[in-house]
């Protein structure tokens, strides 16, 4: 995927070094660190899914005969470490998470935790707090205005607050759970999207 750029001089993935560099000097970011722009050496069956550069939500609902998204809960709550570095926030800070399962054939398949900050919910992503159980697939992929940044990777595992949430709908207890995040940017106002990929999701039909 080509770097998609934010002003006539900027490339949105620059966002992501830029508020790390800034928030260096406040705490260690090894963890941030862990998630890689290069795809690491995986099990080849998430490899093609993790590179998924369109639609995700369409990818899935083109392999399954019935698919839903299933609302965990939407409410203000504060942003973890990581995310107040990729959304520019002093640590700690209350933003708006919206967190889902998306349903493949009545099997949980990806697990999806979005966060923005307050000021940006009131802006350019209103319309996240009336989706409801529809898929925000709907909304980033249909508005000419959403640009991405590149993907992010990384193998979460279970001291992750994204893995601990992920495994609520599992029966299983995975080593590692693969993820991906990247920046959804409307009017300068970022969006940052997690997406941690379940087992069920290499059962679909191919």
């Amino acid at each position: 995927m080509s770097d998609i750029y934010v002003t006539n001089s900027e490339p949105v993935h620059h966002v992501f070094r830029k508020r790390a560099k800034i928030n260096r000097k406040e705490k260690s970011i090894s963890h941030i660190e862990t998630w890689h722009t290069i795809l690491p050496v995986i099990d080849r069956p998430y490899a093609h899914w993790l590179r998924t550069q369109g639609s995700l939500t369409l990818r899935i609902q083109e392999r399954c005969d019935k698919f839903t998204v299933h609302n965990v809960q939407n409410c203000m709550a504060s942003a973890t470490y990581d995310e107040a570095i990729l959304l520019g926030l002093p640590a700690r800070q209350k933003i708006y998470t919206r967190e889902v399962f998306l349903y493949a054939d009545d099997l949980p398949v990806v697990y999806a935790h979005s966060v923005v900050t307050a000021q940006h919910l009131r802006g350019p992503w209103h319309a996240l707090r009336h989706l409801g159980s529809r898929p925000l697939g709907e909304l980033l992929f249909a508005h000419p205005l959403v640009q991405r940044s590149a993907l992010h990777f990384h193998a979460t595992r279970p001291n992750h607050p994204l893995y601990q949430r992920a495994i609520s709908a599992l029966n299983i207890l995975p080593q590692k759970l693969w993820a991906r995040r990247s920046l959804f940017i409307l009017h300068r106002a970022p969006l940052l999207v997690t997406e941690i990929f379940l087992p069920d999701i290499l059962n679909l039909k191919k």
